[in-house]
């Protein structure tokens, strides 16, 4: 219990309920604090009933957090589940009077799910197109920090850079392109030139294919990005795009990357994960000591095929560079495995047996009993 059951009518005074939330932002250790514990409530307040998963991507709080919070609340008669998280009537009463929560309808756009544009008939054959050719991606190399978008996210990111001007007649750079987003940016047939670098060659190999098959000049360089981008890459391009690890050293890596290729000013479309506030300081101030702003981010912009961790979704920001200058930080430690080595353990889902994994990829694991799917049952932060 966090501070005893709150039967309706029976709440004395306000502090309590801050108390409340000071307990469950405390128990869960999300870096948010209270005001996390408020964001969950009034997504809930105007989306009951809601699922875990869509709490996390609407509140921007990695996943499990999110399901400690709501259990909690559960065992504090504040929700309940119905087809999804529901306010009780004590839940309801405790966001109406104390957190003053009153307004229970969403603003947020159905037609285009927040993104701030739609799919034409163009792009809609561009994604007919292109998602035979997402089917075809490899298994996901966890050890790369590697998360695959949907295709979808993909067409409107290219759709995105369209509405703004980034793409007809434009030199285009993928630092990393284990999203494809290449494929419906090329397919355009607007962009001047699509060059794609990445340390993947299994990746490089089926954009080669698709290249090939629809006839395109897409260029693909294999190239480990902790070196120094090739010297024909470098200052002539005008956009580059890239969705990199998760990290503050992968950041700064390949936005510095980035900006070797775009010389001293530039478009840079930047995926990343909601952050912690701060997280979110320290990425900010790396951004901007490179001499990029930040003219446009769209929160939920992205979502990807697992990624539980991050709620399946992540940000798309638009930055403007002017006198640009790289900032490299560590080159080597730019993975989350290096950067926030975690000891993973795995549930057999057929026979029961545990394993635990650290630096190693979930795909390659197969069980004694001949078993290949496993659930992720707590995760270890080393010391």
């Amino acid at each position: 219990m966090i501070i005893g059951k709150i039967g309706k009518g029976k709440a004395k005074d306000y502090d309590k309920y801050k108390i409340l939330l000071k307990n469950v932002a405390k128990k869960v250790n999300v870096a948010e604090g209270e005001r996390a514990i408020e964001d969950i409530l009034r997504v809930i307040y105007k989306h009951q009933p809601i699922s875990t998963k869509r709490i996390a991507q609407l509140t921007k709080l990695p996943l499990p957090i999110v399901a400690k919070v709501r259990s909690i609340l559960e065992r504090e008669r504040i929700l309940r589940r119905d087809k999804g998280a529901i306010l009780t009537e004590e839940g309801l009463e405790f966001v109406e009077k104390y957190l003053k929560f009153k307004y229970k309808k969403s603003l947020r756009c159905p037609t285009c799910n927040g993104r701030g544009i739609v799919l034409d008939e163009f792009f809609e054959e561009i994604l007919y197109k292109v998602k035979p050719w997402f089917n075809k991606r490899p298994e996901v190399n966890t050890l790369l920090d590697q998360s695959f978008a949907t295709p979808e996210t993909s067409v409107y990111r290219a759709a995105l850079m369209c509405e703004k001007g980034d793409l007809e007649g434009k030199r285009i750079i993928f630092i990393g392109d284990d999203d494809l987003t290449s494929l419906p940016v090329a397919l355009t047939n607007f962009p001047e030139e699509v060059c794609v670098v990445d340390i993947d060659e299994r990746l490089l190999k089926l954009i080669e294919k698709f290249n090939k098959a629809e006839n395109l000049n897409i260029k693909v360089v294999k190239h480990d990005l902790r070196d120094e981008l090739p010297e024909e890459l470098r200052g002539r391009f005008d956009v580059f795009n890239t969705d990199p690890p998760y990290t503050i050293n992968g950041l700064k890596l390949f936005l510095s990357r980035g900006i070797e290729s775009l010389g001293s000013e530039g478009i840079a479309y930047l995926s990343y994960s909601h952050k912690p506030i701060d997280e979110w300081i320290k990425i900010q101030k790396a951004i901007t000591d490179m001499n990029f702003v930040i003219s446009e981010l769209i929160p939920n912009f992205n979502y990807y095929e697992g990624s539980e961790i991050i709620g399946n979704t992540t940000f798309i920001a638009r930055l403007i560079g002017k006198d640009l200058k790289p900032i490299l930080g560590d080159t080597k430690n730019i993975y989350t495995g290096l950067v926030k080595p975690t000891i993973r353990y795995y549930k057999c889902l057929k026979c029961g047996k545990i394993y635990k994994l650290l630096n190693e990829r979930i795909e390659n694991l197969k069980c004694s009993c001949g078993g290949k799917k496993f659930r992720m049952i707590k995760r270890e932060k080393l010391k």
